[in-house]
């Protein structure tokens, strides 16, 4: 079509689409549009608008050339009769396209054509719709599964009464046995005035105290306290040693002249027995345990028993030991006359000293394993059978108790054991009976490298 002389309102104003809906109510007919008055304006407006629209549509079909407004989408009710396909398809009409030179879709292919029904069909004559099929945005709704049944005791629980438990052997276990040895533990003052030193000593005593068989002791009727074991066990640069004192040494007790070492302890006591013991040494005592036979015989039974090992035979009616040579499992009463037997003993005070130590090694050795760690009421009766029955100076406690033991376990496994060089084992000063003389020699030396920390298993006495 020409663009010439066309009027200046060209092209015609667009005019609404309608809503395709994608089907239509049967039940509902359009609704009538009330008429409203025109203005001179908008009457000439739409007249030109008309005829132009029949113009551009005088090409097409002969059909569509006569109507000159689009057909209305919606159809009226009817008798109900539906009709076939085929005639509702022969009385559709197209709807005419607008073809527009100067527009921006000039050049592209036409769409196709739009077709129409009449509107005087029947509402049973449409095709029934078709079954809309799900989105594939819209969700699926999921199948209700079968809940399975959680356990009563969920895993937290679970993990949080394990940490109860660990914390409670971990911390509050040692904490209550602490308590318990360090509040059970006899005191007594033993300490000296003299300067500590570099390291830590011990000196133990065992005591030979009679009692009335109660606590695992010697039964007997005299009263007193006789110190049948004397021990040096000393730690300094990371190196233990334990010397073993005869208890028969020839000693300057101080008050008293020279005389059995173990007197010092009848004339003063453990503070006597302590001055003594540093005037041989010339080592400051910083921790002072005694030990009652009492003590030994629970100690070996609350373990259940060491082994021990002699290589003769012996049947001594002092100490009531019965031993065949060799190893054997022995409880408490058993190691207790062990350590305690000396008339057979080819070594005398030397021999009991060493079978002494294999003792007090033992137990050690037995006390740090894990059979005792893993068992509370193990752990419970050794820190009562221990606690009870011995004695420490005022200063110390259970934490010294325990270095104690890593000490000796420590010496003994480096075989850093024995007693000093010894020159005569049967002195006589004709005033005490046979005494045991040391080698005034050897034994500064020996002391020297004991407060050191340097001692070599070759400077003990070695006994021929």
């Amino acid at each position: 079509m020409s663009q010439q002389g066309l009027p200046e309102s060209f092209p015609p104003p667009k005019r609404p689409r309608p809503h395709h809906w994608q089907e239509i109510p049967p039940s509902y007919a359009p609704k009538e549009k009330r008429t409203r008055p025109v203005s001179s304006n908008t009457a000439k407006q739409q007249a030109f608008s008309s005829t132009a629209r029949s113009q551009e549509t005088s090409h097409l079909s002969p059909a569509s050339a006569g109507h000159s407004a689009r057909p209305a989408i919606s159809r009226k009710l009817a008798d109900g009769q539906a009709r076939p396909k085929e005639s509702r398809l022969a009385n559709a009409q197209e709807i005419p396209v607008q073809v527009r030179t100067g527009s921006r879709f000039a050049g592209r292919p036409a769409p196709a054509r739009t077709r129409v029904l009449s509107q005087d069909r029947s509402p049973e004559a449409l095709p029934e719709p078709s079954p809309q099929l799900p989105s594939r945005l819209e969700p699926i709704p999921l199948t209700k599964e079968r809940r399975v049944p959680r356990p009563k005791f969920k895993v937290r629980r679970i993990v949080a009464a394990v940490l109860t438990l660990t914390l409670i052997f971990v911390i509050a276990w040692p904490l209550y046995l602490w308590h318990l040895v360090d509040s059970s533990l006899n005191r007594v003052d033993a300490l000296s005035a003299l300067p500590a030193g570099e390291g830590e000593t011990w000196l133990i005593a065992g005591s030979d105290k009679r009692s009335d068989g109660s606590d695992g002791g010697i039964v007997g009727a005299d009263v007193g306290a006789r110190t049948d074991t004397i021990m040096l066990i000393r730690k300094v640069n990371s190196m233990a040693a334990i010397v073993s004192l005869p208890r028969d040494t020839a000693a300057n007790i101080p008050g008293y002249g020279q005389n059995k070492l173990n007197a010092a302890y009848s004339f003063g006591g453990p503070k006597l027995l302590v001055k003594t013991v540093e005037g041989i040494s010339g080592v400051k005592v910083d921790h002072y345990v005694e030990v009652t036979m009492g003590s030994v015989t629970q100690l070996v039974d609350a373990v259940g028993g060491i082994e021990l090992c002699l290589d003769y035979n012996v049947d001594d009616a002092d100490s009531a030991l019965k031993w065949q040579s060799g190893c054997h499992q022995a409880d408490g009463a058993t190691a207790l006359a062990f350590s305690r037997m000396r008339q057979q003993d080819p070594k005398g005070d030397i021999g009991r000293a060493e079978r002494q130590r294999q003792v007090v090694s033992k137990l050690a050795d037995t006390l740090i394993t894990p059979s005792t760690f893993l068992n509370p009421f193990k752990q419970r009766d050794l820190a009562i059978a221990g606690a009870e029955n011995l004695t420490c100076d005022s200063d110390s406690g259970a934490w010294a108790i325990g270095k104690l033991l890593l000490a000796y376990r420590s010496a003994a496994k480096n075989n850093l054991t024995g007693a000093p060089p010894i020159a005569n084992m049967a002195y006589y000063d004709g005033a005490h009976g046979a005494m045991v003389l040391l080698d005034q020699q050897k034994t500064p030396g020996f002391w020297s490298a004991f407060q050191k920390g340097t001692l070599q298993p070759s400077q003990y006495h070695q006994f021929q």
